[in-house]
């Protein structure tokens, strides 16, 4: 039987690729702190959408 997703507050999914060095480095991270790749990438977001918050509203811009 198929796992049965239900959580109306997340809805929408979001995929990307990488690499092997990338996955590699993202189990790493996953390991060190015992966070599923969905809380990882939630954290990552966060972060970069403060940065973002930030740099609008100091005029800087962020640096890639």
């Amino acid at each position: 039987m198929a796992r049965k997703y239900n959580n109306p507050k997340k809805p929408y999914i979001v995929s990307m690729r990488v690499t092997d060095e990338e996955m590699d480095k993202f189990r790493q991270i996953m390991a060190v702190t015992n966070l599923s790749a969905a809380d990882l990438m939630r954290d990552a977001f966060t972060l970069l959408r403060q940065q973002w918050d930030l740099s609008h509203d100091t005029g800087v811009s962020l640096q890639s």
